[in-house]
């Protein structure tokens, strides 16, 4: 039975790895959905595939709604550059027959002028913005190995113009038998293509593959945690392969990620990214007091972007 456990996941490592051996990067729609949601991941360098464990598993791995022990709400607002902000809402309930999740997330910005060719004048202003409705549900299915299942309705508006559609999540998650090491698997983003007027174009198709170890050092109450994950990043173009036909464009991330836990009240994190034109190095910490917990992220992005930095409540009933 241990011996099926892993290979369910090893399998589907094994499938999701391949395409990215023989293909580059393109480019894709919907990019906000690569935007996380949760400041402990993002302080963690979002090495979060096998940690996710509350609402904000909606996200990251829906398999990650079976470790919620109550029901769990998330509130998030995150400040990017040229006033693009982000706010995300969720909450998590288990019952008997697994736990339920549902969440918002949106990215708007400031409205822009509006301009038809060069002009001293501007003729009016828009505004763009994007939402995703997420569903899910996650449960232990036999074992140490969890299961989940994600739904969410997409709406992105620019000016006059829309577009919506629906995407589909899948994650497994596996408490192995060495002690403290997790590891978990998703393939996100998974559907048909969106379309803008006559334009069509592709969501960003993610598979994912995470560890996760509470390293064997601990100074009384205090705790190590580390953790990584591979993402395998679909960016819409279709490429041709003599071996393997035609497939989607995919391209690899790294990232890397640390917790130092004090006491189960206080933590403080860093991460790295690899494979990213302007995200590099991450930062946060994190307090519980009682059923609330508050969490700070920092971001770095290089080539004039900015920094940005990431707020975040999470509330046990």
């Amino acid at each position: 039975m241990r011996f099926a456990r892993t290979l369910l996941i090893v399998t589907l490592i094994a499938a999701t790895a391949a395409p990215a051996l023989a293909f580059e990067a393109g480019t894709a729609g919907l990019l906000f959905l690569r935007l996380g949601v949760s400041e402990r991941a993002a302080g963690m360098g979002e090495a979060y595939t096998a940690l996710a464990g509350d609402a904000t598993a909606l996200y990251w791995n829906p398999a990650g709604l079976a470790r919620t022990p109550s029901t769990n709400l998330r509130l998030a607002h995150h400040e990017y550059f040229q006033s693009l902000r982000q706010e995300f809402v969720g909450v998590a309930h288990p019952t008997h027959l697994g736990t339920f999740a549902f969440g918002v997330t949106a990215l708007t910005m400031d409205d822009m002028e509006l301009r038809e060719g060069p002009s001293e004048e501007p003729l009016g202003h828009f505004s763009a913005f994007d939402m995703a409705f997420h569903m899910a549900w996650g449960k232990n299915i036999f074992g140490g190995v969890e299961a989940g299942l994600g739904a969410k309705w997409i709406y992105s508006r620019i000016y006059e113009e829309s577009a919506k559609g629906m995407l589909f999540d899948f994650g497994l998650r596996h408490e192995t038998r060495i002690p403290g090491l997790t590891v978990a698997a998703a393939v996100l983003n998974m559907g048909s293509q969106f379309e803008y007027v006559s334009e069509t174009f592709d969501a960003p198709l993610t598979m994912k593959m995470g560890l996760a170890l509470n390293a064997p050092i601990h100074m009384g109450d205090n705790d190590l945690l580390i953790a990584y994950d591979l993402l395998l990043v679909g960016d819409g173009d279709v490429t041709s392969d003599d071996s393997l036909g035609e497939a989607r464009a995919m391209s690899s991330r790294h990232h890397m990620g640390a917790e130092w836990q004090v006491a189960e009240l206080a933590a403080l994190r860093l991460g790295y990214k690899v494979g990213y034109d302007s995200q590099n190095l991450t930062a946060g910490a994190g307090i519980a007091l009682g059923q609330y917990r508050f969490d700070y992220a920092f971001v770095n992005s290089d080539n004039d972007l900015g920094s940005s930095h990431r707020l975040g409540l999470g509330i046990d009933f």
